[in-house]
């Protein structure tokens, strides 16, 4: 009976905590999007919306886990821990080390420009956890399997398993579920968190060059409503709903003819987020032509509070557009400008090829562990660390390689979704000729055989 009653707490607070989690963390999301995505929330795009519904499904990650552990056998459960304990090992080392090393670049900025740099730091490296783990969490997939594996392989408890008649495909397989479990994480953090926490990044690195720590003035174009925003003082990252202060709005005719139709000039504007509205203050309206657009000022060339329907959201005009990297875009928004068709043809093909690269990297992980498989497992009287130290090998070529061939399609030389799947193909090949070389007496024919039998 204790087992039963502690599986089932055990499911209890995994669904309680990630529960309570979506409670705190989706509201947020939802709010964050008011302020990000142009529109209302009901005419947001499909993969707008799919933002706090992946955030929903990585809250209860960690019950989809216990579920599986709960209907489980004994040997695999054993499995499952040996796993889950080294791969969390292993992810919490590595990021420890990549925080300490990064805090000790950044500390020096932290104590120079804020009063309080503990608060800030804690703040600012809670903001990049999910683009420190979108980094990692391929590699301590691969290092969780190789530990466990090679440490069942070595005191010959694999040899045991596989002695109850178990083929090696079927041992491992509690290592490919909380793998999968792992790179859904991974392909979540990917979508929008990691690359927002570059681009919070890449705002905080620019303020620390002003004066003060106040932004700079900007300049935003706004190609799909041909309008131009300059702004001497704009609002903070952290800060959105502040005034944006000092701003000329340069409304176009269309944005290829470069005919100026009308200007506003205020001393601040701010943001509405209830009806999606801007409302400029002390605003001076000078018209270059007759407007006869659905969007125009009134006839007074000077207003105390002048409301215009802009559909431009504070973190657009906010975030560096004009110097922003590819990885500081969400997934969302490259499908969004792959569908639009907006760009340059090299950036088309910058998008069409980032967005291929963020799913492939997806069945990385679950490759990465595939070839973890015939380095760490040996059943001579021979260390493992040599194919460890080959399966290390492998995984920073494979780094390089998502370096080589991505170039290579942003470039247009080849297709984007060839450049982004070829590593996979090419690792796939190795693993499975590895596992058929290091693992002779179960071979690959043998593995498959066995299945095709539907022998345990």
């Amino acid at each position: 009976m204790a087992g039963p009653i502690k599986n089932a707490l055990l499911l209890l607070l995994c669904f309680a905590t990630g529960s309570l989690l979506a409670l705190y963390v989706v509201p947020g999301e939802l709010e964050q999007m008011r302020w990000e995505v142009a529109g209302m929330p009901e005419s947001y795009p499909l993969e707008q919306k799919c933002r706090p519904l992946f955030l929903l499904l990585l809250c209860y990650l960690p019950f989809l886990g216990a579920l599986f552990y709960s209907l489980m056998g004994t040997m695999d459960r054993y499995m499952s821990r040996c796993f889950i304990n080294y791969f969390l090992l292993c992810t919490a080392i590595l990021l420890l080390i990549y925080v300490l090393a990064d805090f000790t670049d950044n500390m020096e900025r932290f104590r120079s420009r804020f009063d309080d740099p503990v608060t800030q730091a804690l703040r600012f490296y809670a903001s990049q956890l999910p683009m420190f783990l979108y980094q990692i969490l391929p590699y301590t997939i691969m290092m969780g399997a190789l530990w466990s594996l090679s440490k069942l392989s070595g005191t010959s408890e694999l040899t045991g398993m596989l002695q109850s008649g178990r083929s090696l495909l079927r041992v491992c397989t509690p290592v490919f579920i909380y793998a999968a479990l792992a790179a859904a994480a991974y392909g979540i953090f990917g979508f929008h968190w990691a690359p927002n926490g570059s681009l919070y990044r890449q705002m905080i690195l620019k303020q620390e060059k002003m004066d003060g720590g106040k932004p700079a003035s900007i300049i935003y174009h706004s190609d799909a409503y041909a309008r131009i925003w300059r702004i001497t003082r704009p609002a903070t990252f952290q800060n959105p709903g502040t005034p944006m202060r000092d701003l000329v709005v340069e409304q176009f005719a269309d944005k290829r003819s470069g005919k100026l139709k009308y200007q506003v000039l205020a001393d601040s504007a701010t943001w509405n987020k209830q009806d999606s509205t801007w409302t400029f203050h002390n605003a001076y309206t000078r018209r270059m032509s007759t407007p006869d657009s659905d969007i125009r000022p009134p006839d007074d060339e000077f207003a105390e509070q002048l409301v215009l329907p802009f559909e431009e959201k504070p973190y657009q005009i906010i975030a560096p557009t004009q110097d922003n990297r590819i990885d500081a875009m969400g997934t969302s928004v490259l499908y969004e400008l792959i569908k639009s068709g907006a760009g340059a043809r090299t950036d088309r093909y910058r998008y069409r090829t980032e967005w291929h690269v963020r799913l492939a990297r997806i069945f990385s992980c679950l490759i990465l562990v595939l070839l973890a498989l015939p380095s760490a497992i040996t059943f001579q009287r021979r260390s493992p660390m040599k194919g460890i130290g080959i399966a290390i090998l492998l995984a920073a070529l494979m780094l390089f390689l998502y370096r080589v061939f991505p170039s290579l399609g942003e470039s247009g030389l080849i297709q984007a979704w060839i450049s982004a799947w070829v590593p996979n193909i090419i690792y796939i090949g190795i693993a499975l000729y590895l596992i058929h070389k290091n693992l002779a007496h179960r071979s690959l024919r043998e593995w498959m055989s066995a299945k095709l039998h539907g022998a345990p």
